[in-house]
């Protein structure tokens, strides 16, 4: 196919889980450049780094991490190693989700054909609740600004992106890939969901996710729409809707 992508992973407290997720990156039938590894001032760095080496002497040498010295949110750390990406594309990955071994050679096939697609994402299930289908066919259908604003329906671990795009996460904790999602559509870039589930999300006991503060993601989330209210006139019509 022609087109190189770096897999980004942000990190926090991982060593119980990660191995996983990585392996799913590795065993894709289309074979990511490289994998960036972000991790968040965890507690177990040091596992990490331990088990990082071991993955890349027996299973895939082009793996980097980048070990934080504070906590800095998954927004930051997916901006830093895009920022060391110098592949065609990027894919992140978050440290609990792991991919259908076919999801990046869909995806490219996908972006082979259509050129001016900036974005490809897919679905996302919890992995106890319905496992993957393995179709032949693919559907694929535009995401819009318009339905964005009323739900973020990207799942940032889905998202295969050009590395050039004009754009990068907000540094935050809550709504960071929303703000980016609306930045890009906001220019009319093509962005495209996959209607099936190749990307699936584990329940990890006992794990800390921030996706379960609500009060801090929708606080997020509308400090995301007043920007774009204040933007755009056109826009302002959808969000005070």
């Amino acid at each position: 196919m022609g087109c190189s992508i770096t897999v980004i992973i942000p990190t926090y407290n991982s060593t119980k889980f990660i191995i996983k997720t990585i392996n799913s990156v590795i065993d894709q039938s289309y074979k990511p450049d490289k994998i960036i590894l972000v991790d968040d001032n965890s507690k177990d760095q040091d596992l990490l780094k331990i088990i990082i080496n071991e993955l890349k002497k027996k299973k895939f040498p082009e793996i980097d991490l980048i070990l934080n010295n504070k906590n800095s949110g998954p927004g930051h750390n997916r901006n830093l190693g895009w920022n060391k990406s110098r592949t065609d594309y990027v894919a992140f990955l978050d440290d609990d989700d792991i991919w259908h071994k076919e999801k990046l050679k869909i995806q490219f096939e996908i972006l082979n054909k259509n050129k001016n697609i900036s974005l490809v994402a897919c679905k996302k299930i919890m992995i106890n609740k319905k496992k993957t289908k393995n179709q032949k066919k693919f559907y694929i259908s535009k995401i819009s600004f318009k339905s964005m604003i009323f739900k973020n329906s990207i799942p940032t671990s889905s998202v295969v992106i050009r590395t050039n795009i004009n754009h990068k996460f907000m540094n935050s904790y809550y709504a960071e890939d929303y703000y980016l999602w609306l930045s890009i559509l906001k220019e009319n870039n093509q962005c495209y969901m996959i209607n099936d589930y190749l990307c699936e999300e584990r329940k990890i006991k006992n794990k800390e996710k921030l996706s379960q503060n609500l009060q801090e993601i929708n606080k997020n989330v509308q400090n995301v729409l007043t920007y774009f209210y204040n933007k755009n006139l056109f826009n302002n019509l959808f969000i005070f809707y």
